[in-house]
């Protein structure tokens, strides 16, 4: 009897281990590094110490009197934050160090202050700093307000839209974008697109149109990282450029940063369709050049396209940033 139960059992737990393995060779190769990195809660820490870590930028660079830096990518590894910044700059404020180049700022999250929460103190201006996915297990954010012109999300449709719903998640509920205004516009306020969104905020609106959408004003940072963007800026009335205007000047990262009083204005981050933005000619849209502006679905004449693989991973073209497993394929609502 026992030699009979040995000789089913054995046979059933091969089967099993077989079906747990090809259900794992299913989920693609980046399952594994997911796993490790965003198990629940684990994202909020993160975005939690990317919010403290940007705060001590903003506040250091105030108390220095030096205009913010423009942040390309941020990436934490859990042992160390690492900016990379979209211009060399070595005056890093404590506790953030340079390297020698002065396109990489250096943070062990342990010498964060963590006494208070979040949000104490003036706010940082990089709220629409949000989680693109994971690279090798390291969390990779990118400062959408760092890419002037338009950004179109591109590939399967219901990828794209799991996407977009995970940025905007992150955007209206985390803490890095406490100063941000999410505007979902006419054809992305249907259900499809509402309905996926975490939480619902007072920093996500929806709009009829173009119009409307552009009358959103959103939430003003602090007069002290106001003080410390302006120095940087030359003229507030510059601020609203035509995103076709803005699409020109590609690799001018700094153009729009030196025409405008950056931290005069929330950040807003407009999501239209390919279709809405054909139709409303959001190409012409006066926006400022602390917005951002999202497109679901391909169009010809955007500046940054994200393309979503089949195994979960982003092709980021022109940005240059590997993601491995997109924010979607990973992130529930205790991570953001």
């Amino acid at each position: 009897m026992i030699t009979f139960l040995v000789l089913f059992v054995v046979p059933g737990l091969a089967l099993l281990g077989a079906a747990v393995a090809l259900t794992r060779r299913r989920r693609g190769p980046s399952a594994g590094p997911a796993a490790r990195t965003a198990g629940p809660g684990a994202g909020r820490k993160a975005l939690e110490t990317v919010a403290l870590g940007l705060q001590a930028v903003a506040e250091g660079r105030a108390r220095g009197g030096r205009p913010l830096p423009g942040v390309h990518t941020v990436v934490h590894s859990g042992r160390r934050l690492t900016l990379q910044l979209a211009q060399a700059d070595t005056a890093a404020p404590a506790p953030w160090t340079s390297d020698v180049s002065g396109k990489e700022w250096l943070l062990d999250p342990a010498d964060l202050p963590r006494t208070g929460t979040v949000g104490d103190g003036p706010a940082h201006p990089y709220s629409l700093v949000v989680t693109l996915g994971l690279h090798r297990g390291d969390r990779v954010l990118v400062d959408l307000a760092e890419l002037p012109g338009t950004i179109a999300l591109t590939g399967d449709d219901m990828e794209v839209l799991r996407l977009a719903q995970a940025l905007i998640s992150e955007i209206v509920s985390g803490p890095v974008g406490q100063l941000a205004t999410v505007v979902l516009v006419g054809s992305a306020t249907t259900p499809s697109v509402t309905e996926g969104v975490v939480a619902r905020s007072v920093r996500l609106h929806t709009a009829a149109g173009r119009k409307e959408a552009l009358a959103y004003e959103g939430r003003k940072p602090s007069a002290t990282v106001a003080s410390a963007s302006a120095s940087a800026s030359a003229s507030a009335s510059a601020s609203a450029l035509p995103v076709s205007r803005r699409n020109k000047d590609r690799d001018g990262r700094d153009r729009d940063r030196d025409v405008a009083a950056a931290g005069t204005y929330a950040r807003r981050l407009f999501v239209v369709t390919a279709a809405q933005f054909r139709d409303e000619r959001w190409a012409d849209a006066p926006l400022r050049a602390t917005d951002a502006l999202l497109v679901l679905g391909y169009i010809t004449d955007a500046v940054w396209h994200l393309g979503v693989n089949a195994d979960g991973s982003l092709d980021t073209g022109r940005l240059g940033v590997p993601v491995d497993t997109h924010i979607a394929r990973f992130a529930g609502p205790t991570d953001l």
